[in-house]
């Protein structure tokens, strides 16, 4: 890895845990709310949803290893709570390591993506038969989030130079700057 993407351990532990539930855990309350919903409409549905969660959670882990994240195996501001993450790169990755692959990298970054891209896509047409405000709402709960997230807690992670959400974080700092 470059040592300008090195993980920044001025920021470990991570020091914004409070903010961090306060902003995860009604998106984790409003995720078990859509998980319980779409059982009762039909429990494949709900696992349907459920494996998006555990496919971003499972794909997320060998990012976190690959960028030699210093959250492995403690507390994690994981995007979602996806906190599963971190006990996969610790039990699995961390085990028998893993073989660093840029390629790799891309892939299971671009495959968790697609998991949290389905977590917000794919309940929206059952949230959309309580009403389609439901359905707006939850996208832009989904939206809201990311933003909120990705200028509050990933601005002090320790692997913000090479996490998506910590590049998120400094795009939109570059942007502010040049209008500043």
């Amino acid at each position: 890895m470059i040592a300008e993407n090195r993980p920044d351990m001025s920021c470990v532990p991570y020091g914004r845990k409070k903010l961090y539930f306060l902003l995860t855990v009604p998106v984790i309350m409003l995720l078990t709310a859509v998980f319980v919903y779409l059982w009762i409409v039909s429990p494949i549905l709900s696992l349907v949803f459920a494996a998006f969660y555990l496919m971003m959670s499972y794909f997320q882990a060998y990012c976190c290893v690959y960028q030699d994240c210093p959250y492995v195996g403690e507390f994690c501001p994981a995007v979602l709570g996806i906190l599963p993450a971190n006990v996969f790169a610790k039990r699995i990755h961390g085990r028998k390591g893993i073989v660093k692959s840029k390629k790799a990298f891309g892939r299971h970054a671009a495959v968790a993506i697609v998991g949290w891209l389905g977590l917000i896509v794919f309940p929206v047409f059952w949230i959309a038969r309580l009403g389609v405000g439901f359905a707006v709402g939850y996208v832009v709960v989904h939206v809201a989030y990311a933003v909120v997230f990705g200028l509050t807690i990933c601005a002090v992670c320790a692997i913000r130079g090479t996490c998506p959400g910590g590049k998120f974080h400094g795009l939109v700092l570059k942007l502010l700057v040049r209008q500043g």
